[in-house]
This record gives C-alpha cells, structure tokens and sequence, in this order.
C-alpha cells in the first residue's frame, strides 16, 4: 500500500525472486508455442482443419477445469503449500508437450495438446500465490511486472531458437524444444521458492466437500465478494485479447499480406510490446493502483480493436500487434496484484484457482464461440469469405472487451472495499 515499507533485508533480485520470475520466462514459451505461434498453424493451416476443432479442444479443457481448480486450490490452501502443485503439473505439461512433437493422428493430437493445456493451466493457478511469499506487498507491483517481461523475454528466446529450427510447414517440430525449454527453467522455481507456512487456512475455514460442492461455494462466494466483480470482468476482457492473441497468426495469413518470417516478426514487435507493458503496468500499479493500469489499457486495446475491424487494413495489424502485446503484458502483471489486494491470505489457492479457470473458460469461450462460431456462421450463413469473417469476429471480440471494462469500472482496488464504494 501507499506509504507502507517494504519488509527489511528484501531485494528485488534475491535467489527467491528470480526463481519465481524464471518460473514466468519458462510458462511463457509453453504459452507461445502452443497457444500462440505453432500448434493453430500445425492443426488448422497445414494439416487444413476447421478453427473449430481447437475451440472444441480449449473448451474440453475448460470443462475439466471447471470441476478441478477450485477442489486443487481448497486443498492446497489446507495444507497451506501450492509449491508442490506446481511442480507436479509442469512436469506433466513438459511431458505432453513433448509428446506433440511425435504424435500423428489428429485426435490423439488434440486430446494431447487438451492435456498440456491442462496441465498448464493448473500450474498456473498456484504459481500466481507464491508472489506473496517472494515479495512484501508494497514491492508486489514491480515484481510481478517484472515477471511478465521476463516471461515475454521467454517468448522472444523462443521465437529466435525455435525460428531456426522449425521451418514454415513443419510446426511440430517446435515442440520437443519447447519442452525442454520450458522444464529447464522451471526449476530454479522449485529449488529457490520457499513457501511459509503461516498462510494455511484455520481449521474448518476450508472444507473438502466434492468437486460440484466446491465449486459451487467458491462460486457463491466470489458472487458476494468485491473479487467477483474482477473475475467477471476477467471473463471478458481476457476473452477478448487472449482470443485475438491465440488467431493472429490466422489471421495474418487469411490478410494474404504475410508469411511465415513475416508473423515471426509480427509476433516479435508484439513481445516486445508486451515487454514494456509488464514493467510499466507493475510499476504504475504501485502508483496509482492496478485498477486504473487496467481501465486504461482495456479503453486502448477496445479502440484499436474496432478500427481493425472496421478497415480490414493488413498493414494495421502492425498497430494490433503491439497494442495487444502492451495489453497482455500489462493485464498479466496488474490484476492479479488487483486480486491478491481483494482475497485473504487464506482463500489464495481456492480463489487463484477461480481466477485460472476464469481465464482458461473464457479462453476456451472465446476461440469456440467469439470466434470459430462466429467465422462459421459468417462464412457459411453470411457467405463472407474466410478473411471477412475474421473481421468480424474482430469487431466481436472488441465488444466483449468493452463489456469488461464496463463490469470493472465500479469496483476499488483497496482491500475490503466493495464495488462502487
């Protein structure tokens, strides 16, 4: 908070904290691997499957998912511990995403990227916590900030390495680096981040009812809470830009203005951007508070959505890159700053579990719905082409954005305080 020390004898570049900020570097390439750069392109350009069939696989797991974060979250806040969550889920996700690099057939393809992904996303969940044990609360901001432009630095190193070995037309050869990637420098998170144990929930704050039990009461009680004001608006607003992300390279091909070196590149200036975003936004968040970094890059990420969608001109996709590059960047380090202000110590692995399979839903939602459903029914009802479909799935995911920000303007950032209050 405004005004409040840092705990004596911290520094920012303590073995504890680049451990955990590696932890985002090594994430980062599973995410811009799989989700961004080469398993859309293997799928759906090179072995020419519908957008539809990654939907369906992102939204299986977001189904899953739906039924296991909150139950893996409730347990690890009982035992007060989410390091060894985290490990055991990267080391099944490092293992999937190696395997992508050797299957053939194409469902045993997607059900192996539904595992990665899934894995991915329960790690995910309970490496955000552990930022509470590396940082004091006045210092959280940059370090989170930080993380994310190391983790964007991540994907930089593996566009370059991954770019020399893999040539276009041979996306799944950039899995099996991308594995041994992504487990090398996930282990000084593990050798490095020590968890306290005085987090642990009270006996009988933390229940262990079933899977639909739990759910449901993490469910009520974020309904009650200022927090599920943010993860609604989360819902959104990560539909939107992660959606636009995941398509890019889409896209840019259906443009007929760029090849494979060219989206390289694309993909690059928007690292980059995304870079900068992440320092800034975790250093402004210290400033004025996360909820404002967050307000004004949704308003920003909106316009520039709409005018892409409005002029269809391949040459501004120059302008989205980096402009959704800058919002991913700044979005990933400030809301969950923004969370961590709204959740007690010891609901942090339940509600961080929320807060993934929020992200993970709408991310299943977006690619299923906002876009593979709707360039279906622009292609096959509207009778658009491939290109102008994509347009307006643009046009559609720019709304969803705005309804995000409009959800979360009436919620503060300071902790216990409710919506509009």
């Amino acid at each position: 908070m405004a005004g409040t020390l840092p705990e004596p004898g911290w520094r920012l570049l303590s073995a504890p904290v680049v451990g955990w900020i590696l932890y985002d570097f090594a994430n980062t390439i599973f995410s811009f691997v799989v989700v961004t750069r080469y398993f859309n392109d293997w799928i759906i350009e090179e072995r020419d499957q519908p957008d539809v069939y990654v939907g369906l696989m992102a939204a299986a797991v977001s189904v899953a998912l739906v039924f296991t974060l909150p139950v893996i979250g409730a347990r690890a806040d009982r035992q007060g511990r989410h390091k060894p969550v985290l490990m055991a889920f990267t080391v099944l996700c490092v293992a999937a995403t190696a395997l992508l690099g050797l299957v053939g057939p194409l469902l045993l393809a997607l059900v192996v990227a539904g595992v990665a992904t899934f894995a991915f996303n329960v790690a995910d969940s309970q490496y955000h916590p552990l930022l509470t044990t590396v940082a004091p609360e006045p210092r959280r901001g940059r370090v989170s900030g930080l993380g994310v432009a190391v983790g964007y630095l991540g994907t930089l190193t593996a566009l370059v390495l991954l770019g020399a070995l893999v040539d276009d037309g041979q996306a799944q050869r950039a899995f099996l680096p991308a594995a041994a990637l992504f487990g090398l420098f996930a282990l000084p998170c593990f050798l490095l981040v020590r968890e306290r144990q005085g987090d642990r929930a009270a006996p009988g704050t933390v229940r262990a009812p079933g899977a639909v039990a739990q759910l449901r009461a993490s469910l009520a009680r974020a309904r009650r809470e200022p927090y599920g004001r943010l993860l609604l608006a989360r819902f959104l607003y990560v539909d939107a830009i992660a959606t636009v992300i995941q398509f890019m390279t889409v896209y840019a091909r259906r443009t007929g203005d760029f090849d494979g070196d060219e989206i390289d590149l694309l993909l690059a200036v928007a690292t980059v951007a995304a870079i900068g975003g992440a320092i800034a936004a975790g250093l402004l968040a210290e400033r004025v508070g996360p909820r404002r970094v967050v307000l004004v890059t949704l308003i920003a990420t909106v316009v520039t959505l709409a005018i892409a969608a409005g002029t269809g001109s391949s040459a501004l996709l120059w302008v989205l890159g980096p402009v959704v590059g800058i919002a991913l960047g700044s979005l990933s380090a400030a809301d969950r700053i923004f969370l961590l202000r709204l959740v007690p110590p010891e609901r942090r692995g339940e509600e961080f579990g929320i807060y993934a399979l929020v992200g993970k839903l709408s991310s299943g939602f977006g690619p299923l719905v906002l876009w593979g459903g709707t360039v279906l029914v622009a292609t096959e009802v509207g009778g658009l082409s491939e290109f102008g479909a994509s347009r307006v799935a643009v046009a559609v995911l720019a709304f969803a954005a705005l309804a995000g920000l409009l959800v979360l303007r009436p919620l503060s950032d300071a902790p216990g305080r409710a919506a509009g209050a």
